[in-house]
């Protein structure tokens, strides 16, 4: 199966009820590349607001392709794009997901405090970069831990941070790099 068939079949798992497409071609099987029409969903009314609340099925499929829709949340894709994504949204807003990116950030600061090569974890967050960064990292941790309401895009920013490992939060490229990427999630929450 090549990646052009799969990308299709993952657009169309998102936006499986009147196949809308998420990107602004849409690839035939005969290998012609076809603009794509935008469409209204049927899934917002007039204005943008949501219809309805997502169904179990929409949070499954959320859950089942969670990386993915992290990432294309972090990129700053629209939570109104399809059913998957606002189930998504709705997820990384909820306590539970909230809860468990505090405590990997809890994680990230006791691995910098004391760092050691665990068998089944060689990631060793750059110490220097996460103890510069520590007010920003604590002051994200405490929004996380309160009840008000925060950016499901920042939400997935932080966790596609957390998740990345070559990204700032375990490789040291360039001075600064880890405090100028949560300074903006922080602003984004």
């Amino acid at each position: 199966m090549d990646s052009t068939s799969e990308i299709r079949d993952l657009h169309e798992t998102c936006t499986r009820k009147a196949r809308f497409c998420t990107s602004p071609v849409r690839v035939r099987v005969d290998d012609v590349v076809v603009e794509a029409e935008w469409e209204q969903s049927p899934i917002l009314a007039p204005g943008g607001r949501r219809r309805r609340r997502p169904t179990l099925e929409d949070r499954l499929i959320a859950r089942m392709l969670a990386p993915w829709l992290d990432g294309e949340l972090a990129r700053g894709v629209a939570t109104s794009l399809s059913e998957a994504h606002a189930a998504r949204a709705s997820q990384l807003c909820g306590q539970r997901t909230r809860f468990a990116v505090a405590r990997s950030l809890k994680r990230l600061i006791d691995r910098a405090e004391h760092p050691r090569r665990a068998p089944f974890n060689p990631a060793v967050p750059p110490c220097p970069e996460v103890r510069a960064a520590m007010p920003l990292i604590l002051s994200i941790h405490t929004r996380l831990q309160s009840e008000e309401s925060l950016d499901a895009q920042a939400i997935a920013r932080l966790k596609t941070l957390l998740s990345d490992r070559n990204g700032p939060c375990y490789k040291a490229t360039e001075p600064g790099a880890l405090a100028a990427e949560l300074e903006g999630i922080l602003d984004a929450l």
